[in-house]
């Protein structure tokens, strides 16, 4: 009778175990940290991305500069060139000057010689007249009243000739004199041309550069715009990619616990069932094993067991693991890219080398993904992911288990041309420093 109360107490201890048993949940250690940790590489994101804006805005300004100086340079190139073409027009009035005087230098210069041939004569016939000649003979010949009238003539004529030869020689003079200042003028003008047009010159250099500056300034910031753009639509490719996997992932563990779940759930009641057969037709027969802790057989803690045990493994391995693949770390968590854009993750720069996976776990997607090139991501449970991208050949398949340091791959080259690797650490979507894990 007994043994009959003692079975039946254990029955309803079960019956009452299974109903009460609360769902089992395990939670990532240190779940706490791990999320501040990622909130605040999330902000150095954020503070990169704003220097990377920063930086945009420094090179818009400089290129509002630019537009400036070619404003100023063309403005100065105008009035370089208008003050060409006056000192132009100047030369050409000095010249048309300088033809005028030249011309009327050399009327003077035969009226002169006109004159001096006229002289000439005169002072030859005075030296003739020293002779007896025939005014020589009148003038003596003549009275008294005749003679001085005719000398006053004679006195008349050479003053006259003298004031006519005064006044050639000084419109000559006057004439040298303003053919010198003219081309003193010449010269002058000459001087401002060539400096005008090395001016010109000068300004047309700078403006052609400040052009040139301008233009490939706006080259660079269109460049500039347009990567940042597709690398923004890729990484929020990327991000929604990851988003999904970790909600396929989490649906799908949550399908296993609820049939893991369910199936315990049946084995107890079959438990109870049997136990209850058992003492109706065998009174004397002993109590059964006292079942697992938790209501689950030992079948099914070996089967979570494992996750678990990822799991919390992956958490404790931060600072241990090595990197996937050798080689020099080219590109760091947070910097500006000089292709546009930051780093997510990591970039290692190597030639094509094997790609190893960090941890073990799951791969969760292999395709290719524009802007990374062939993608491998791998689940390691409880919302870690790690994420290979440039690989120019894989050896995984999706669905596939991996082991630690399986390889997975070989590395290649990104589609913004960098030869190596782009590695990530995701966790619950959100990429975290991977410095912090590997070394």
């Amino acid at each position: 009778m007994r043994t009959k109360f003692t079975v039946m107490a254990l029955a309803m201890c079960l019956v009452g175990g299974v109903q009460a048993a609360p769902e089992i949940q395990f939670a990532a250690p240190n779940e706490t940290a791990s999320e501040q940790k990622t909130d605040t590489q999330l902000k150095d994101v954020k503070q990169e991305l704003f220097a990377a804006q920063k930086s945009l805005n420094a090179k818009k300004a400089q290129h509002q500069r630019a537009k400036q100086v070619i404003s100023q340079t063309q403005i100065a190139l105008q009035q370089a060139k208008a003050e060409l073409a006056q000192l132009h027009q100047q030369q050409k009035i000095s010249w048309q000057k300088l033809q005028k005087l030249q011309q009327e230098l050399s009327r003077l210069q035969t009226e002169v010689a006109g004159t001096k041939a006229q002289v000439a004569r005169l002072l030859v016939n005075n030296y003739k007249n020293q002779q007896p000649s025939a005014i020589v003979l009148f003038l003596q010949n003549a009275n008294a009243a005749d003679k001085s009238r005719y000398l006053q003539y004679s006195k008349y004529i050479n003053a006259a000739n003298d004031k006519i030869l005064q006044q050639l020689a000084e419109q000559q003079a006057q004439l040298q004199n303003q053919e010198q200042q003219i081309q003193a003028e010449l010269q002058k003008l000459q001087k401002l041309m060539a400096a005008a047009k090395a001016k010109v010159l000068s300004l047309g250099k700078s403006h052609q550069l400040a052009v040139s500056d301008s233009l490939k300034l706006t080259a660079e910031i269109d460049k500039q715009n347009n990567q940042i753009a597709h690398l923004r639509e890729d990484e929020r490719r990327l991000n929604a990619i990851l988003v999904q996997i970790a909600q396929q992932r989490a649906a799908k563990r949550k399908a296993e616990a609820a049939a893991r779940a369910k199936a315990a759930k049946e084995r107890a009641l079959a438990a109870q069932q049997a136990a209850k057969s058992q003492t109706k037709n065998n009174p004397s027969a002993p109590a059964p094993a006292r079942p697992p802790k938790g209501n689950l057989t030992a079948e099914d803690l070996a089967i979570s067991g494992g996750e678990v045990q990822n799991a919390r493994g992956f958490s404790r391995l931060q600072g241990t693991l090595r990197k996937p693949v050798s080689g020099s770390i080219a590109g760091r968590f947070g910097q500006a890219r000089e292709s546009g854009g930051t780093w997510r993750g990591i970039f290692i720069a190597t030639t094509p080398a094997s790609v190893q996976s960090i941890a073990a776990g799951e791969v969760a997607y292999v395709a290719n993904l524009r802007g990374y090139g062939t993608t491998v991501v791998i689940d390691h449970g409880d919302g870690y992911m790690s994420v290979y991208s440039g690989l120019s050949g894989v050896s995984v398949g999706s669905g596939s288990q991996v082991a630690a340091r399986q390889s997975i791959g070989t590395s290649g080259t990104l589609s913004a041309g960098e030869q190596g690797l782009y590695f990530e650490i995701r966790y619950r979507s959100r990429a975290i420093n991977p410095l912090s894990w590997v070394r």
